[in-house]
């Protein structure tokens, strides 16, 4: 009986050492795959909030065109509402995104406005009275002479903007350099807020708070989606003078009830550790592996980003090519007028369009790059002959695409061999490649009779 009393305390004490010993491994083990996650996710925020802050900052470089003029012009502002329907025009084609206004304040006052139809009210609007919401960084840029931006705030003519502050200095020939006023840019923020579409993260299962920073060290929320969890991935990041964060967790937190659920049955049962370990491992090379992918991979069209392109660009430089390098270029035609007449979805289907012809060819000869919002490039090795033939179906290679919103597109292409310039770098190569490419690009607009200045960036 005592025997039979001991061998049962050893049994289980056996157990409970076994158990623990795999729970304590278990709990290293997790503590590592929350790690890979929140490196995995953080990342996703990353580029989330490169996103933001380069679609913020490019449109508020805006004041810059404004204050160049105004001194350009010696203070003068006549030319202020056509250049103004211009700037509003660009940042709608390039971002998505539509401005509440442009405005001009000689001395601080409003005198002008872009457009005039519902910002009526900003005319003869001081922005030196800081009673007023968003004059605290306009008396601050005025004072700083720097660009300040705001975060978001009520507008006088009614909705929520989120506005640039430019102080101009005028050189006066007569009495030197002298502040003559502000410049500003106004976003409509809920607009931006659409064209930024944090709706993707919770698409990917993810739930999101976007914030922005007082000087207080308070958040201040602007758009969340369901709620963090613990230890939620915080990204702070800088727009000029503004600081904002994103945090995101995964919809069912780093570590799901379930798994923990199936990881104890498996524990209770030493025969399947090993299996339990090997999914466990594989599940970590697959992170890794889909880590790496999506750090270099174009959201929209699959090909690799300009990440990608700037690592290779750099390792061609330091390593260069061998003979049958070569540099592509190439330029989609006529995505504004797309965009502006079958709308954004369609340009989106043309940009894809352009990719899918371009990996087709060039997919079995080395990488194709989506640079730029509309433009690509591609790093090849590849003989003369074949090379040959590509080049003379890329023409019908756009003539055999069909799209569902858009029937038909066209790229201008430029490329530049090794063979052909032997002793340049490949970046001469890629200069090169590049004029070639907007040769084309002008002939194209010349022979279908498009003027360029209606179809600028495009």
């Amino acid at each position: 009986m005592k025997f039979t009393l001991g061998h049962r305390k050893i049994g289980v004490i056996t157990a409970l050492i076994t158990l623990l010993i795999l729970f304590t491994i278990y709990s290293l083990f997790i503590q590592h795959d929350i790690a890979l996650e929140q490196e995995h996710y953080g990342l996703i925020a990353e580029d989330e909030a490169t996103h933001i802050l380069t679609t913020i900052d490019s449109i508020m470089t805006r004041t810059n065109t404004m204050e160049i003029l105004i001194q350009d012009h010696k203070g003068d502002t006549e030319f202020f509402d056509d250049i103004a329907e211009n700037i509003y025009n660009s940042v709608l084609l390039e971002t998505g995104v539509s401005l509440k206004n442009l405005a001009i304040a000689p001395g601080g006052v409003v005198s002008a406005v872009y457009p005039y139809a519902g910002n009526e009210s900003l005319i003869g609007f001081n922005f030196m009275d800081l009673s007023k919401a968003g004059n605290a960084e306009a008396y601050e840029a005025y004072e700083k002479g720097n660009t300040v931006l705001t975060n978001p705030f009520e507008l006088v003519q009614g909705g929520i903007g989120m506005a640039g502050r430019k102080p101009v200095i005028i050189d006066d020939a007569d009495n030197g350099k002298r502040l003559w006023g502000l410049v500003t840019v106004t976003i409509d923020f809920d607009n931006l807020i659409n064209v930024l579409r944090l709706e993707n993260l919770s698409a990917m299962g993810l739930n999101y708070e976007l914030s922005y920073i007082t000087f207080d060290s308070t958040r201040h929320l602007i758009k969340s989606s369901g709620t963090l969890k613990k230890n939620a991935k915080r990204i702070t990041f800088n727009i000029r003078n503004l600081m904002w964060e994103l945090a995101v967790t995964p919809v069912q937190g780093w570590v799901p009830i379930r798994q923990i659920v199936i990881f104890i049955i498996l524990f209770l049962s030493l025969s399947y550790f090993a299996g339990v370990f090997a999914n466990l491992f594989l599940r970590l090379q697959e992170s890794n592996r889909q880590l790496l992918q999506l750090s270099i991979t174009d959201r929209l069209t699959g090909c690799y980003n300009r990440r990608a392109y700037e690592a290779d660009f750099s390792y061609l430089q330091e390593n260069p090519p061998d003979e049958n390098f070569v540099y592509f270029a190439a330029d989609v035609n006529g995505l504004k007028s797309t965009n502006d007449t079958l709308g954004h979805d369609a340009g989106d289907e043309i940009i894809c369009g352009t990719a899918d012809c371009l990996t087709e060819y060039f997919e079995n000869y080395g990488k194709l790059y989506r640079t730029g919002g509309d433009e690509f490039a591609c790093m090849i090795s590849i003989d003369k002959e074949p090379l040959n033939e590509i080049t003379a179906n890329i023409k019908s290679i756009m003539n055999n695409w069909e799209g569902i919103k858009s029937k038909s597109l066209s790229f201008s292409v430029g490329y530049a061999e090794k063979r052909e310039f032997p002793n340049a770098s490949v970046k001469e190569l890629a200069k090169i490649a590049d004029k070639r490419m907007y040769e084309n690009k002008r002939n194209f607009y010349v022979e279908n009779g498009i003027d360029r200045r209606q179809s600028k960036r495009s």
